[in-house]
């Protein structure tokens, strides 16, 4: 088995009594794309300047390549921590701001021009090289933010929620930006963000974080078909949450028939639990093992789907269903009408009340 990149074991970080980040333990590997998700206070961003060398662990290792670098000082590290707010010299040309760090590193003139070039042709701003940051557009600056980090050749790229000044058109078209420039070089960047879709969309594995501890760890898929806890569930797109307990053959709502799953965790019979089902996989009047009927109470139109709040005796709050444009279309479902939702036992993940 390969060695990982990078290690982080059993990392801490207490801020006072207050402990920030709760022994985290994973692997991150060569040329991946990661993602630390989680909500404001989660710990992602403490983490991430720890891994910078800006704050010391409390507690634990982080290991580059096998050999500890906890102790090591920022400068030192092959690592490089892109912020939010890109920090250009607004003084300084674009070229001038990209050579910046190398030129701090005393690299030859030559060396620094031909690297500066290189990165400028690579970002796709060569003919901009010459411009001052207020001159550039917001995603001509991130570019440059970028290209400042990324010209020094680290080994590790961290980025603090750098599309979070971006507007949303920007924001997707910089997503594909990233993969595409972390892919050309090659370089493990690891990136803190809040936005779920962002994470899905950008990284090859994803870390949710709550409370400072670590929840989960997969692939974008793993992480939203198969979540490990109801906070993860919840958390990674939209779920609809039935209250159930655990009977025979099944899971009983407080009327309706039985609700099944393919895979549920151990639970006593008669125990409260709750079965969660993505909106996607609720078919309208389609067969599967499971199946509920409802009205429907409200339509909300999204383009390329359309989004179903279905009243059911098994929850306060409708059952929300998703249906493609072509569905929606030859269905034509109507506020008021009383459908039937059906689903598979494989689609129904099973937690914990």
């Amino acid at each position: 088995m390969t060695t990982p990149l990078l290690s982080l074991r059993d990392i801490k970080k207490n801020f006072g009594s207050a402990q920030a980040v709760a022994g985290v333990t994973m692997d991150i590997h060569r040329n991946e794309f990661f993602a630390l998700l989680g909500a404001s206070g989660s710990g992602k961003t403490t983490l991430l300047r720890m891994l910078a060398g800006f704050e010391a662990p409390s507690g634990g290792d982080i290991l580059l390549e096998g050999a500890s670098i906890a102790a090591m000082p920022p400068n030192k590290r092959p690592v490089n921590l892109m912020f939010q707010s890109y920090a250009l010299f607004p003084h300084m040309t674009v070229a001038q701001n990209i050579a910046y760090g190398l030129e701090m590193d005393r690299l030859a003139k030559a060396e620094i021009k031909s690297r500066v070039s290189e990165i400028l042709e690579v970002i796709q701003l060569g003919h901009l090289g010459g411009r001052k940051p207020d001159q550039l557009s917001g995603g001509q600056r991130q570019r440059v933010a970028l290209a400042r980090a990324l010209v020094k050749r680290p080994k590790v790229l961290l980025l603090d929620e750098p599309l979070g000044a971006l507007d949303k058109k920007l924001r997707s078209e910089m997503q594909l930006e990233l993969k595409r420039l972390q892919h050309e070089f090659g370089i493990t960047f690891i990136v803190v963000t809040h936005d779920q879709e962002e994470a899905l969309v950008m990284a090859d594995r994803v870390a949710i974080m709550k409370d400072g501890a670590l929840l989960q760890v997969g692939t974008p898929r793993e992480i939203y078909e198969y979540p490990e806890t109801r906070f993860a569930a919840d958390f990674i797109g939209v779920m609809n949450f039935l209250p159930v307990s655990v009977a025979s053959g099944g899971y009983q709502g407080k009327e309706g028939p039985l609700i099944r799953a393919a895979d549920a965790p151990e639970l006593a019979g008669g125990s409260a639990a709750v079965a969660a089902i993505r909106p996607e996989r609720l078919g309208v009047e389609t067969q599967g093992e499971n199946s509920l009927a409802g009205e429907i109470t409200d339509i909300a139109y999204h383009g390329l789907d359309l989004l179903l709040h279905v009243k059911t005796p098994l929850a306060e709050t409708p059952v929300i269903s998703r249906l493609t444009a072509d569905v929606a279309e030859r269905l034509s479902p109507q506020v008021g009408q009383r459908i039937t939702l059906g689903w598979s036992a494989r689609d129904t993940r099973i937690f914990p009340a």
